[in-house]
């Protein structure tokens, strides 16, 4: 009896010993929320948020392609096409703006509506002045909108082996503005995107009223 007792006496000692050790272990242990793969995770879904607008912002202004009026007020991105009516009512309402020295517009010339809107958006782009060329091409699309003749736009040419390389580059250009459209998922016109003071890019797709815009101004960045 006295050899049992000892022997129930040393196996409960032991197994009290081996719940001390595994819960000494299990206090030592870190947290689930604290492991490397938690903290990326974390980490993964708030960076964007806070960098989305700035570095997306910062890309276009390297990226696009852009014939920019104005140097005064806060900058917003304006996608035309040749072919869009609407763009041009848009262009005449921003020109006061940028003539008031309230609104610096970046025009970015995309070719999306017809297949005349690449040779004649190339033909504005690689004019040594493009501003002018702007300016004219929207002057002659204001003539036939009142008209209700076509517009006589310049045209690039763009034939397989008949088009110089000042050609071949612009219309390169163009095509990179339009697949910056297609990544962020716009197949409609026109297409304006600003930098507000708070919060993620903005995109107004379709006609804006000078009124709209005013309303506009006060949320932007400078």
């Amino acid at each position: 009896m006295a050899n049992i007792s000892t022997v129930l006496i040393v196996r409960f000692f032991l197994v009290f010993i081996a719940v001390l050790l595994i819960s000494a272990c299990a206090k030592k242990a870190p947290p689930a929320s604290t492991s490397p793969n938690s903290a990326t995770a974390a980490e993964d879904t708030t960076t964007p948020n806070k960098m989305t607008a700035s570095k997306l912002w910062n890309r276009m202004g390297k990226r696009l392609t852009f014939i920019q009026e104005g140097h005064h007020g806060p900058i917003i991105y304006d996608f035309t096409d040749t072919n869009c009516p609407y763009c041009h009512l848009i262009y005449v309402t921003e020109a006061d703006l940028i003539r008031e020295g309230k609104l610096t517009v970046r025009y970015v010339p995309v070719a999306i509506i017809k297949p005349s809107s690449m040779p004649e958006a190339a033909a504005i782009l690689q004019e040594g002045n493009p501003i002018a060329a702007l300016q004219h091409a929207e002057q002659e699309i204001g003539n036939s909108m009142t008209s209700g003749k076509p517009a006589n736009l310049p045209q690039a040419t763009d034939a397989i082996g008949a088009a110089t390389q000042k050609t071949i580059t612009a219309i390169k250009k163009i095509e990179e503005n339009n697949k910056f459209l297609q990544e962020i998922d716009v197949n409609e016109l026109p297409d304006i995107i600003y930098l507000p003071k708070k919060g993620k890019l903005g995109l107004i797709t379709g006609f804006v009223s000078q009124k709209q815009l005013l309303a506009l101004l006060p949320k932007l960045q400078q």
